[in-house]
């Protein structure tokens, strides 16, 4: 009896399986509701303006970030901490803030940055350049809403959540495990507010919530394809002192 009960799962669960679209077709519809592959596909640069509010802190401040090809430049101004930057310039991911100072990534966390820079503008036109698989696990609801939950498992790394809406298409929900210089940290995204900038669906409000805390970005101004200063993207001098130490 407990044989043909193991059995009876085993099936049931293929079964259910068969019946939930595969991970690449939902990528695909998103890619198609999102704006399309040829508008991602003409995106070579970005500039993202707005604020950052530490949730239940009563602190804000300005953000921006800057993106090219795989480059990328992060700047948060918060009261009381000072200035946050991050940043990738094509060989080195960093960080520094006024309360630990410099720092330079490796490993994971460096992967993660680089995998991040780049698909921070086409992740649905590109992930096959950084994931090696992609595979519906089923239906969860974000937000009081439905939607499908794929797991692409990048080719270093651990595997990582993308939500999608089942009515909109669109990502709605990050979630995954990320190697930081305090451990590896649960962190989940929310994306909304999207808008149509230059043919493409663009959220203009993230939630990030890592451990107890919650980060809220709401950006009023997107700009695809701007001119950035070609020095937007170089170390800053104490990160490139680190470097050549390395």
């Amino acid at each position: 009896m407990k044989l043909l009960a193991a059995l009876f799962l085993v099936v049931t669960s293929l079964c259910f399986a068969a019946d939930l679209p595969s991970g690449e077709s939902i990528l695909a519809l998103s890619l198609k509701k999102s704006g399309g592959e040829a508008a991602f596909a003409k995106i070579k640069s970005a500039t993202m303006t707005g604020t950052v509010e530490m949730v239940g802190h009563n602190i804000t401040g300005p953000v921006s970030v800057f993106m090219q090809g795989e480059k990328m430049y992060t700047t948060i101004e918060l009261p009381g901490l000072g200035k946050v930057e991050e940043g990738y310039d094509g060989s080195v991911a960093w960080e520094a803030n006024a309360l630990t100072g410099p720092r330079i990534k490796e490993g994971e966390e460096k992967t993660a940055t680089v995998r991040a820079s780049r698909m921070g503008m086409d992740l649905l036109n590109t992930w096959r350049e950084y994931y090696r698989e992609a595979r519906t696990l089923g239906e969860e609801n974000v937000n009081g809403k439905p939607a499908w939950k794929v797991q692409l498992t990048p080719k270093e790394g651990k595997p990582e959540a993308f939500f999608f809406d089942k009515q909109s298409g669109l990502l709605v929900r990050m979630s995954q495990v990320m190697s930081t210089a305090m451990g590896e940290i649960p962190v989940e995204g929310d994306l909304s507010d999207y808008r149509m900038v230059g043919g493409v669906m663009t959220p203009f409000s993230m939630t990030q919530k890592a451990m107890s805390q919650v980060m809220a970005m709401h950006f009023d101004k997107v700009v695809w394809n701007p001119a950035i200063p070609p020095d937007r993207f170089d170390l800053p001098p104490a990160v490139k002192a680190l470097a050549e130490r390395k």
